[in-house]
């Protein structure tokens, strides 16, 4: 069984995208620290799961824009 798509998301952002955790709350709107919970495992909102995926597929768009590169 797979991540949930909300850490899939968050994952995605601190690692692939080498964000911190602080850039993610900015970017998201999401409060630092129920980022630091999301990553720890709680369930999120559907409204956090919008912005989460919102401002991962932006990044992956202008990443896959800039270098050729597409989603995993």
């Amino acid at each position: 069984m797979g991540l949930p798509s909300t850490k899939r998301h968050l994952i995605e952002l601190l690692h692939k995208h080498k964000l911190t955790y602080e850039q993610v709350a900015k970017y998201s709107g999401i409060d630092l620290e129920r980022i630091k919970a999301l990553k720890k495992g709680q369930e999120a909102t559907d409204e956090e799961k919008v912005k989460l995926k919102t401002v991962a597929f932006s990044l992956s768009d202008i990443r896959s824009k800039d270098t050729g590169e597409t989603m995993d």
